[in-house]
């Protein structure tokens, strides 16, 4: 196998690259904007709400642990059955 013409080879390989892509001009005054619809602003109002409120009233749940434990907390069957019944129903 002959190789010639080692020189144009080698010019291809020296040649610089130039980008194909050119920077937009950016033009001073121009602000990028968004619009966002009525429910990405409710869903968005109610992510915060939900981020913002705590995740339990701790003060409630030591009192009700400390029932638990000495064996005083009493819940009725009424109570129970009523909760049960209204999310089932209502």
């Amino acid at each position: 196998m002959r190789i010639g013409s080692v020189d144009q080879v080698n010019q291809i390989y020296n040649t610089p690259v130039t980008s194909a892509y050119k920077q937009p001009e950016l033009k001073a005054g121009l602000v990028d904007e968004a619009q966002f619809s009525d429910e990405a602003l409710v869903r968005g109002a109610a992510y915060k709400a939900v981020q913002d409120t705590p995740e339990a009233r701790m003060d409630r749940v030591n009192e009700l642990k400390a029932q638990i434990d000495s064996g005083t907390y009493d819940v009725s069957a009424r109570d129970v059955s009523e909760a049960i019944f209204n999310q089932m129903f209502i």
